[in-house]
């Protein structure tokens, strides 16, 4: 029996409850007033990533809202699952994992490739080579050697979404390899997936919308655009612009004549059809000229627009610029679906029966090394309902404030180093450098909070015509802190036996002075008076 997407039960979710369990994907709503589904509940963090994307692709593209007028009507009256079911079933032919005809995220036709191991499929698993030159020392081989037909169908949609480089002619996907994705979180999952849908007339300025072939949307449904030459680009002229939400750079043919009994390595459930290996080809379909998906913030240049990724460090308030609001210094902009929500938030906030706390930003990605996995970032951040006649000098000011959280951390970590080592060892940048990303993480991690109870005020403050002096004051001192409580742990001021301790003081006083609110270049990124007796 083939293995539909629409109507198994593969999805594991949490409801209201507490209870998990597996849905299809027209359940979405179910018990939506008694005990609805609040979130995705799979067995790894990116496997939810890449099922909310699955889940908003797939409601995106069979029933997009025409208008504003719509797509407010079902936040207020959601579909069924019995109008879910009903829609769904008219593409559920296209969202076959296994069968005699076109399969979910695999090459239309047959080919001879390289055979895989199933494990392949995720993006930390250590790679052919690693595993010849028997170098897999911290993510061991063998770990994952049978999946599910659930876990399959994540990982196979996980990596066609994340893709990174994969050596000659292995394309990356879409938005890059390990695109930054951000999603407006609701109280329930069916708003977190409608809350970062887009009414229709929206894709007309993304791209050639008159592409209607079934293979424009769903890549899978006819021959592959491959790329062997120049000249063979696929961009949002050649195809439907939502092709975005089930980019295929990966030729993949997954080995259904083999499957084995036992238990799943992934999910631990037991079941007498497992995968262990995929055939896959290069020269896949190679994504260019200008793709914007609606989910992830991107940054423009002249030539390109380019989607963000996690880097190093993680995902913190210090991204703040580009992820929720617009950072022009940088080119940076929050993703579309986000923009489109920040519009209509002040009319959202009125339906009190719909959301009964402050919306979120679910912010979430891979942070890639050319194909290597590092590492999957993820946070959530507060989302703030700025009045219209504030908001452009409060996110002048916010600007100020992460501007100034970047200056005073990276002076922390200059100072750290200058500590601990002398001017002739930090020559050897390689061999004496510090893990900056490690500090600047730290910093943001011991003042999020702070930084956002300083923006929950600084709303009220704007709004009595306060000019926000003292708020700007206050977030000084608890930057200069933070800043000193970290040189003290990582410089190991207490233990002078081991250090040199005059390089020690020097640093800290430096450390105190240049943070202190009467530096310079602090000063007039806060746009402080030249001499203030606050």
């Amino acid at each position: 029996m083939v293995f539909n997407l629409i109507h198994e039960k593969w999805i594991w979710v949490s409801r209201q409850d507490g209870k998990k369990e597996q849905i299809a994907p027209w359940e979405i709503t179910d018990k939506l007033d008694s005990n609805p589904i609040v979130s995705l509940d799979a067995p790894r963090p990116d496997f939810n990533g890449s099922l909310i994307q699955f889940l908003i692709g797939l409601v995106q593209t069979t029933m997009s809202p025409k208008n504003e007028r719509e797509w407010r009507k079902h936040i207020t009256e959601p579909p069924t699952p019995d109008k879910f079911l009903e829609t769904f079933v008219n593409v559920s032919h296209i969202f076959n994992l296994d069968g005699e005809n076109e399969r979910f995220m695999q090459d239309y036709e047959l080919f001879e490739g390289t055979e895989n191991r199933v494990d392949a499929f995720l993006m930390e698993m250590p790679g052919s080579n690693t595993i010849d030159n028997n170098a897999d020392h911290f993510l061991k081989r063998d770990t994952v050697t049978q999946m599910c037909f659930s876990c399959c169908a994540t990982a196979l949609f996980n990596l066609q979404l994340n893709a990174p480089s994969g050596g000659q002619g292995h394309r990356t996907s879409l938005r890059g390899g390990g695109p930054l994705t951000t999603l407006v979180l609701g109280n329930n999952l069916w708003q977190t997936i409608w809350l970062n849908v887009i009414p229709e007339d929206n894709f007309e300025r993304l791209g050639d919308v008159g592409q209607n072939a079934i293979s424009d949307i769903y890549p899978w449904m006819g021959p592959s655009r491959t790329s062997e030459e120049k000249g063979t680009e696929t961009t949002p002229m050649n195809v439907n612009p939502k092709q975005m939400y089930w980019g295929m750079p990966r030729r993949i043919s997954i080995d259904f004549d083999n499957l084995k009994e036992g238990f799943c390595d992934i999910c631990g459930c037991e079941t007498d059809r497992l995968v262990s290996h995929y055939t896959t080809k290069n020269h896949g379909i190679n994504y260019e000229g200008g793709w914007c998906h609606v989910l992830s913030p991107h940054r423009e240049t002249k030539d390109a627009i380019i989607p963000l990724h996690p880097g190093p460090g993680g995902i913190t308030y210090r991204h703040w610029l580009g992820l929720v609001q617009n950072d022009p210094e940088n080119g940076q902009h929050p993703s579309l679906s986000f923009e489109r929500f920040v519009e209509k938030q002040l009319d959202l906030t009125n339906l009190d029966d719909v959301f009964q706390r402050s919306s979120q930003l679910w912010a979430f990605g891979y942070d890639f090394n050319n194909m290597k996995a590092r590492c999957w970032y993820e946070s959530i951040m507060p989302l703030f309902n700025v009045p219209d006649h504030i908001k452009q000098k409060y996110e002048s000011i916010v600007s100020q404030l992460v501007k100034t959280a970047e200056i005073i951390g990276n002076n922390t970590y200059s100072c750290i180093k200058k500590a601990l080592y002398s001017e002739e060892q930090l020559k050897d940048k390689k061999k004496y450098r510090l893990f900056d990303n490690w500090i600047d993480s730290r910093f943001c991690q011991d003042t999020e909070s702070d930084f956002y109870n300083i923006l929950n005020k600084l709303i009220v403050e704007l709004d009595h015509d306060s000019d926000a002096l003292e708020l700007k004051i206050k977030w000084i001192r608890i930057l200069s802190k933070a800043s000193e409580k970290l040189f003290d742990e990582y410089s190991q001021s207490t233990q002078f036996n081991v250090v040199d301790p005059e390089r020690i003081v020097l640093a800290r006083r430096n450390l105190r002075k240049y943070n202190s609110k009467g530096g310079k270049k602090i000063r007039e990124t806060l746009g402080l008076p030249k001499k203030s007796e606050k």
